[in-house]
């Protein structure tokens, strides 16, 4: 499949559809995209119109293993045919154990290890928070700036950025404390806190800052913030929701770091585009929620669960964390080879195919949203479908299947080198 812009973009029937969407559907909930799209396929979404692109935003994180895959369509079909939804916490079933069974074996987590599964990302973080309180009885939370944990009131009170998450939705939840994220530019500051480090149940962080801007924690951070946590009696939790699944190289991003969580949350790209998250930690940890303490109707669906076994399969067959890092390294090249003529590439940072353009002004080298913005304008045109990240909206990434064949790849960052140069 090539690409192939045959309309304005966006064109007639979109544009019809979004004349139908504002009549109807809530305009809280924007869109990047004014396209509509009708079938998707590996790195491939072919609009209403016919328009086909490459998806650099891959369903925001979640299409790793490629839109549409066959082995995960399989496995979807195969467990409908059986049945959809009894729902675990009436009747258990077979899915549900061996997807546990699956990522706890998997988490580069210290000792035995359990799972528990649930909906959505920010579903996953608070029940990190619970399981964490439950285990130390204690309510305090250490998160970090920059972070995004969800728009859940617990989850919305833990992410950084204000706008557009948490505009007018306050009170939020007390006791969170804040320290600067810890970057290869930013030390991790354990000294002179405002809190006391007794009254903290868990940290939450998420090894590369995904929402925040791609920015990967510094490993001597890592290796401070565990001996703190150590030290302190304070839970570490992991947060991949963004960075798990092959994205940064590994299966998990903490596999680069040197150091262990006690719990990791999960979810996007979990379950090739179904939704699903989970929380896995040592056995100690997760079981110390008392029985219905944690759950829910649709958590740990078994269509869910066996499309997450089948991506799991797939990590593994066709080595797609080692895929990310030879994508990485062609985005890398690629953008770098463009800086002294585009002074506006102010850096490019993340890890395997995890990957962030810095937009600045190159007068003032503060961030450049207006530039990013018509970037991503000419990308869609020229049929490139990216989304925006950073605190300040000025950062380009790349969540592209990791499965995204050679050419197709070649096609789509001389797309993207095209919007750079002429922003």
């Amino acid at each position: 499949m090539e690409v192939r812009i045959k309309t304005p973009i966006p064109g007639p029937r979109s544009i019809e559809l979004s004349q139908l969407r504002a009549l109807n559907v809530a305009q809280g909930h924007g869109s990047v995209c004014g396209i509509f799209i009708d079938r998707a396929e590996g790195a491939h979404l072919v609009d209403v119109d016919g328009n086909i692109f490459i998806d650099y935003a891959g369903g925001i994180g979640t299409i790793n293993v490629g839109h549409s895959h066959p082995k995960v369509l399989a496995a979807m079909k195969d467990q409908i045919d059986q049945f959809v939804h009894p729902c675990f916490t009436v009747a258990p079933y077979e899915p549900y154990v061996s997807l546990a069974t699956n990522l706890s074996k998997r988490v580069p987590i210290s000792g035995s290890c359990k799972a528990v599964f649930f909906n959505s990302g920010a579903e996953a973080v608070e029940n990190a928070v619970k399981i964490a309180k439950s285990y130390t009885g204690r309510k305090g939370i250490l998160v970090f700036s920059h972070a995004f944990h969800g728009r859940t009131l617990m989850a919305m009170s833990m992410t950084y950025k204000e706008d557009p998450y948490k505009k007018g939705f306050g009170p939020f939840v007390p006791n969170i404390h804040r320290l600067e994220f810890p970057s290869e530019n930013v030390d991790l500051d354990l000294n002179n806190l405002e809190f006391d480090p007794r009254t903290i149940a868990c940290t939450v962080i998420e090894p590369v800052a995904g929402e925040g801007g791609f920015i990967p924690a510094s490993r001597n951070a890592m290796a401070k913030l565990r001996k703190f946590c150590t030290q302190h009696d304070i839970v570490m939790v992991a947060d991949e929701v963004q960075s798990g699944f092959g994205r940064t190289g590994t299966l998990f991003a903490m596999e680069q770091f040197g150091v262990k969580p006690d719990l990791i949350t999960l979810a996007k790209s979990i379950a090739g585009g179904l939704p699903l998250s989970s929380v896995i930690g040592r056995s100690d940890l997760m079981d110390s929620a008392h029985i219905g303490g944690i759950g829910g109707t649709f958590g740990g669906n078994p269509v869910a669960c066996a499309a997450a076994l089948a991506v799991l399969e797939v990590m593994d067959d066709e080595q797609l964390p080692e895929r990310a890092n030879e994508i990485g390294k062609k985005v890398r090249s690629k953008v770098e080879s463009l800086k002294d003529k585009c002074l506006w590439i102010g850096g490019v940072r993340g890890l395997g195919a995890m990957i962030g353009v810095i937009i600045i002004d190159p007068e003032t080298g503060a961030p450049d949203k207006k530039r990013t913005s018509r970037i991503h304008k000419y990308a869609l045109e020229h049929g490139l479908v990216m989304i925006p990240a950073g605190t300040d909206g000025n950062i380009i990434r790349t969540l592209m299947p990791l499965t995204i064949k050679d050419d197709i790849l070649d096609q789509s960052l001389d797309i993207l080198s095209k919007a750079i140069v002429n922003a």
